[in-house]
């Protein structure tokens, strides 16, 4: 991998867009690519612009205050930069292992607002994705890659500690460094997250606790729901299928007997108006005075003619006893048989008279009035009697008349026989009907006594109706109560008998207990279930981050202890041969001398009262110490060192750990300024050397250094502020080329 492009836009002096060709030399060597021009051109700009593409930070090293301070300020005859851009291009020839991109091109870009950006072949990237594909390619991003002024004097002066970060990176280290502080910073992080998320468990986990209790209370309640809803279902229709069939019933018995009633009312009507029509044909009806009063008619004629026929047998009893004896009454004894065969006769016509028509009233006068002239005829008889010759001289006048009479009289009994037989057909018509009429009466009773036990019946019926019917709103206002998904149900349960294993009233104990139950156990919100599946879930996901935490940071501290056996291991092999290559370089750059590299164990952990906490690793190394002594001279602290010896010393640890571990490109910045000629020479000589392993770009005013490159870039800068490059390619001016 070699260093093929610098692009520049905006970056300090390097206001327009300028690109820097490196091309290794077609020999095979990776070459050397001088940039040189006067003091304050913007040469050492190609160094700073090197630096900050591959992601330097600090200032200081940028040569600045401000971060803005590295885009083009602006002059009197340019107008200022709004951002600065830098691309380095690199050629990748496949011998980086894990690094398959076959150009890569690292692009950081700075707006004047402070936005700061980083691509990688024009794709989005972050700091660290730069850092860790720059350390993967052997690119040291803050070491020997970039190497300014006093940078190398600085590794000298440094802490043990600043040395070894120097030399783990120039050892090739960074790479496993970065993936080791990657790590622990994941378990820092992962323990971070570990402290947070056990936190946020302690605190889910008595809420899910109590949600776990309410949602088993609610499970106990919708299976006690559950048991309440089919036992409410069976119970309440049965119930209502038992009162509505109770109610359809006693309907049935009221509207039966209210029909019944109805039928006994119209017959019992009907009976009173047939005994009304009835009592209409009773004796005080017209046929009835129509025939007595021709009873009455007969009876007065036979009346009268019985008074005219007594009067003629009396007087012809006189004149037949005046006749026999003329001069004396007729014996007492005859008188009196006489009256007594009259009264016999009066008595048998009373009483058939009597018997006929216990109203006939002329016929009791006319009775008490010949019981009158009866008496009459007594007294008459019991004195003489002056009119006996007249008597017995109209005596044959009498028995005309008596004749005439006696026809009259047998008239009159037949038509007296007539009037009796209508009378008896009449009486026995009234005895029908008055038997009809007891008939009629006795049926209306009857009918009126069944009425009055139909109605009892429809009265009982009703009550039991009303009973039903109360005990139906009362047994609808429990199910509106209690089980209202119900009320739609109830239809249907009564086309259908409601099968119910339970007895009610054990049924009816059994819903009370589970509906004290469900009263015990207390409403609970449905969103409880949702609040403790989500709690659940996030709980679950929380244990399982907890320990995937868990497993993450063993599996981390696992990486980090295979990482630091194998940066012991590297570093333990690299720091052979760089303390090797250190004292060889320094030989020959002083003609001799000694000078090594000393590692500094690290001391023991304590803590604030001196305790040892714990002893350090095996192999573990906390700092690098440098010794160097110069020929002919005493051993002596780095820092004791003349500022030629300091600057021959850095040279010598650089060039120890280029052979050491070669890195793909170098960049020098006026690195050899503090030089003799003679050590410019060696030091050129060196880089030659060096050269074939590793593409250098150096920024120099030295000669001799400039003979090592194959291409120079001379940087000029114009009275507008900018520096513009020109360039020589010295493989172009060798003879045979064009």
């Amino acid at each position: 991998m070699y260093l093929k492009r610098l692009e520049i836009q905006g970056f300090k002096t390097f206001a327009q867009k300028t690109v820097v060709e490196f091309r290794p030399d077609p020999s095979g060597r990776r070459g050397v690519t001088g940039i040189v021009g006067p003091n304050g051109s913007g040469k050492s700009n190609i160094a700073d612009a090197i630096r900050w593409v591959m992601g330097e930070q600090s200032l200081k090293l940028l040569r600045g205050k401000k971060s803005e301070d590295v885009i083009f300020s602006g002059s009197e005859k340019r107008t200022r930069s709004g951002f600065a851009e830098v691309t380095m291009v690199l050629e990748n020839d496949g011998k980086i292992e894990g690094v398959e991109m076959g150009e890569i091109a690292i692009t950081r870009r700075l707006y004047r607002d402070g936005q700061s950006e980083y691509e990688v072949n024009r794709q989005a990237a972050r700091l660290a994705d730069v850092a860790l594909l720059l350390a993967q390619c052997g690119i040291g991003q803050r070491t020997y890659s970039v190497i300014g002024q006093g940078m190398v004097d600085a590794v000298l002066v440094a802490s043990p500690a600043e040395r070894k970060e120097f030399f783990d990176e120039a050892f090739g280290l960074r790479p496993f460094q970065l993936k080791r502080q990657s790590a622990l910073n994941k378990i820092d992080e992962s323990r971070k997250n570990l402290i947070q998320t056990e936190q946020i468990l302690s605190e889910i986990g008595p809420r899910l606790n109590s949600l776990e209790r309410h949602v088993k209370r609610l499970a106990e309640r919708e299976t006690i729901e559950a048991e309440l809803r089919a036992l409410e279902r069976a119970y309440y229709g049965h119930e209502w299928h038992s009162v509505s069939s109770g109610l359809a019933a006693a309907q049935g018995k009221v509207n039966e007997a209210r029909t019944a009633e109805a039928a006994l009312e119209a017959e019992a009507k009907t009976l009173e108006a047939e005994l009304a029509e009835l009592e209409k044909a009773t004796p005080r009806g017209e046929g009835f005075k129509e025939l007595r009063m021709a009873i009455d008619a007969v009876a007065a004629e036979r009346a009268a003619l019985r008074e005219r026929e007594l009067k003629l047998e009396t007087k012809k009893a006189v004149a037949a006893v005046r006749a026999e004896k003329p001069w004396s009454p007729l014996p007492l004894s005859k008188i009196i048989e006489s009256v007594e065969s009259l009264k016999d006769k009066h008595e048998a016509i009373h009483e058939e008279l009597e018997k006929k028509s216990p109203d006939l009233d002329k016929v009791k006068q006319l009775a008490a009035q010949l019981r009158e002239a009866s008496r009459d005829l007594v007294g008459k008889l019991q004195r003489p009697a002056p009119e006996t010759e007249k008597t017995l001289e109209i005596d044959p006048a009498i028995e005309k008349e008596l004749q005439v009479l006696a026809k009259e009289s047998e008239a009159l009994a037949k038509k007296a026989k007539e009037a009796e037989a209508a009378l008896e057909a009449w009486n026995k018509g009234e005895e029908e009907k008055r038997s009809h009429i007891f008939q009629t009466q006795h049926k209306l009773m009857q009918k009126r006594a069944e009425a009055q036990a139909v109605e009892r019946r429809a009265g009982e019926a009703s009550i039991e109706l009303a009973r039903l019917e109360t005990r139906r709103d009362a047994l609808l206002s429990e199910i509106r109560l209690h089980a209202p998904q119900l009320e739609g149900e109830l239809p249907q349960s009564v086309e259908r008998r409601a099968q119910s294993e339970t007895p009610p009233a054990e049924a009816q104990a059994r819903l009370q207990k589970l509906r004290s139950q469900l009263e015990w156990i207390g409403g609970i919100d449905p969103e409880t279930v949702k609040e403790h599946a989500e709690t659940k879930e996030r709980f679950d996901f929380l244990s399982k981050q907890v320990e995937d935490l868990r497993q993450g940071i063993i599996g981390l501290e696992t990486v980090v202890e295979e990482l630091d056996e194998t940066i012991r291991g590297r570093s333990a092999t690299a720091f052979r041969k760089l303390d090797k290559e250190f004292g060889a370089y320094f030989k020959k750059l002083f003609g001799g001398g000694d000078a090594s590299l000393i590692e500094v164990q690290p001391e023991p952990e304590t803590d604030e009262e001196g305790n040892i906490i714990s002893q350090p690793k095996e192999g573990e190394v906390a700092g690098i110490d440098i010794t160097a002594t110069p020929l002919g001279k005493r051993a002596k602290a780095i820092a004791l060192l003349s500022g030629g010896e300091r600057a021959l010393t850095s040279i010598a640890l650089i060039c120890a750990i280029m052979a050491t571990n070669p890195s793909p490109f170098v960049v020098l910045d006026e690195v050899d300024a503090a030089l003799d000629e003679a050590n410019s020479r060696k030091f050129a000589e060196i880089i030659g050397t060096l050269a074939d392993k590793t593409q250098f770009v150096v920024v120099t005013h030295n000669r001799a250094t400039m003979t090592q490159a194959n291409i120079l870039y001379g940087v000029t800068m114009g009275d507008d502020g900018v520096s513009q490059m020109l360039s020589v390619d010295f493989e172009q001016l060798k003879p045979g080329k064009e």
